[in-house]
């Protein structure tokens, strides 16, 4: 069974139903992505972090996102850094400081992957963890 981060790029773009600038279907790379998770039995595992960015921008509350996922038949794992020292590592490369709590709980929960839209934001610990688009997923 593989665990996998997911970034909230991807649910967002799967809730907006959102075209890339490259005209993808980012929507339809999401719930594709949903779909082979499922059917592989992987743990998606989330981050408070991710709630927030997703209401930031969605609308959406906490139980709402979870409602969505489960009706992908999805497992999920939510969890969180106990300080703020994990992330410094991921910081101190020049990450931004979203997308080190995302990276630093990956890694802290043994994650197989990270999903997201945006590998270019995280190329800086593909040494840590493998970072993969919805579509290469598989």
């Amino acid at each position: 069974m593989k665990r996998v981060y997911l970034d909230s790029n991807v649910f967002i773009s799967f809730i907006n139903q959102e075209i890339g600038s490259d005209f993808r279907a980012l929507y339809i790379e999401a719930e594709s992505f949903f779909k082979r998770a499922e059917k592989k039995n992987c743990t998606i595992v989330l981050s408070q972090l991710f709630f927030d960015e997703i209401e930031k921008r969605c609308f959406l509350d906490k139980e709402k996102i979870i409602e969505k996922l489960k009706e992908f038949g999805l497992k999920i794992e939510i969890s969180e850094l106990k300080n703020e020292i994990s992330i410094r590592k991921f910081l101190v490369k020049g990450i931004h400081s979203s997308d080190a709590v995302h990276s630093a709980i990956a890694i802290k929960e043994k994650c197989d992957c990270l999903v997201t839209f945006n590998i270019k934001d995280f190329e800086k610990i593909l040494d840590k963890i493998t970072v993969l688009l919805p579509s290469d997923f598989y």
